[in-house]
């Protein structure tokens, strides 16, 4: 394990403890499969196994560790079954609240609040490739989530994002092999362009070529390193 924890205020240990060991799971401190030490987190952080068990407990929750009894905390592997249902889950909420935006008249709502996420993603490349993987990655999550938004349904869109961080980790391992910025962010351009034009058929096609073609680049990425991130 890298070294990644910081020290730790001495108020509200176990979210911050939370906080750190998920954040370090996301960018990949941690390898998927690996064994996570309660009392090596616990020493690094100088607190108590207390508050590194409530954390572990609250990420098996979410699905990024996996407690098994008498043997260990472990990085949840993804493999490529967990891929396509995670995507295909995507791509069925993202499809309906592109429909939802569109018959409902918000349109230039949506248009309006990518406008941010879309400039920063331009910024954030070097010619085709990343400058700054960290805010394109982030800000491709931001335009999508603004999507899922428009709906107005706070359960719907907690499922969204929980699903987000497994996608998160899956395109963070392999995002170098898996597609360009200036690809990336071309298929962005036409899921906005699809939208100014008000056509639901051209929408429905962008969203899916996008979506599709990340879930099959990660898949081909699987395949050869053995079916498991």
């Amino acid at each position: 394990m890298e070294t990644l924890i910081a020290p730790l205020e001495r108020r509200d240990l176990n979210e911050q403890v939370y906080r750190a060991l998920r954040e370090s799971i996301l960018r990949r401190h941690f390898k998927s499969g690996e064994k996570i030490s309660i009392e090596e987190i616990a020493d690094k952080f100088k607190v108590s196994r207390s508050p590194v068990m409530a954390a572990l407990q609250r990420l098996a929750n979410e699905g990024l560790v996996e407690i098994i009894p008498q043997r260990g905390t472990f990085v949840t592997e993804l493999t490529a079954r967990d891929v396509t249902e995670l995507f295909d889950i995507r791509l069925l909420i993202e499809l309906h609240a592109a429909e939802h935006v569109l018959t409902t008249g918000k349109t230039a709502q949506f248009l309006e609040g990518i406008k941010q996420p879309m400039a920063r993603m331009k910024e954030a490349m070097v010619n085709d490739d990343y400058g700054d993987y960290e805010t394109f990655i982030a800000n491709d999550r931001d335009l999508h989530l603004t999507l899922v938004k428009c709906l107005g349904n706070q359960r719907l869109t907690r499922i969204y994002s929980d699903l987000n961080v497994h996608l998160q980790i899956a395109r963070a391992h392999y995002m170098n092999t898996v597609e360009k910025a200036r690809q990336a962010y071309m298929e962005h351009e036409q899921i906005v362009k699809a939208f100014r034009s008000g056509k639901a058929d051209k929408v429905r096609q962008a969203l899916r070529r996008h979506i599709e073609t990340v879930k099959e680049r990660i898949l081909e990425i699987l395949d050869q390193h053995g079916g498991k991130l």
